[in-house]
């Protein structure tokens, strides 16, 4: 009887013993399959973050030309008249068009979080980065929709002021080649809508010189977190 307890203690022993076994092995394919996942979403963002460095350099080069003739056009206006017409519809067209819109793929990200796979991510500090690079996207997005709301108050005085010679586009790609068509100096109210503007422009850029700086880490943490 004793040998016969035995035996089928033995064979319970074996057959919990296999079902524990299944299951960890099971557990382990299982965190493998979704580390596997994760390591493919933060790959995908690392293209994502790539794409973006080329947006933000070309819109921080996009902003500072717009900063820059804003100033010119200020510094000069009330002595418009010692300047070519030329030259004033240039500086004018670019302190009122060169904006920017940010287009970024945040789907990866948003894929990420809602998997549930973000619990995945080793590295805390990866997390509330992810986060705050997204967050500061969605920030950069309302400082254009304030530049572009400042720009439609001076599409009237545009449209009466200034007047294109060519389709020529600069190396950005956007058109620059307008000419003043007034004898007079440049508003007050106008004036006072480009320092505005100016103040976004100025406050835009700033963030996307940290963003820069801030994606640079990012890559890094994010590689160190693949490599693991």
């Amino acid at each position: 009887m004793k040998k016969l307890v035995t035996k089928y203690l033995i064979e319970f022993i074996v057959i919990i013993a296999g079902i524990s076994i299944s299951f960890y092995v099971e557990k382990l394919n299982e965190n493998d399959y979704k580390e596997n996942l994760k390591n493919q979403s933060l790959k995908r963002i690392l293209k994502n973050i790539e794409t973006d460095t080329r947006d933000f350099k070309f819109n921080l080069d996009a902003n500072s030309r717009a900063i820059y003739s804003i100033n010119w056009i200020i510094n000069r206006n009330k002595k418009i008249e010692k300047y070519s017409k030329d030259s004033i519809g240039y500086h004018l067209n670019r302190a009122f068009y060169y904006n920017t819109i940010l287009v970024d793929n945040q789907e990866e990200y948003r894929g990420l979080q809602n998997s549930g796979l973000m619990e995945m991510v080793e590295n805390g500090d990866l997390v509330s980065k992810l986060q705050g690079k997204y967050i500061t996207h969605e920030f950069m997005k309302k400082i254009e929709g304030y530049i572009m709301e400042k720009r439609k108050d001076l599409d009237i005085f545009s449209y009466s002021n200034l007047k294109y010679k060519s389709d020529s586009l600069d190396e950005l790609g956007l058109q620059f080649d307008r000419i003043y068509t007034s004898r007079k100096n440049i508003p007050s109210r106008i004036i006072e809508v480009i320092y505005d503007k100016k103040f976004y422009h100025s406050y835009y850029v700033r963030l996307i010189q940290s963003r820069i700086k801030n994606d640079e880490k990012l890559i890094k943490i994010i590689n160190k977190e693949i490599n693991n």
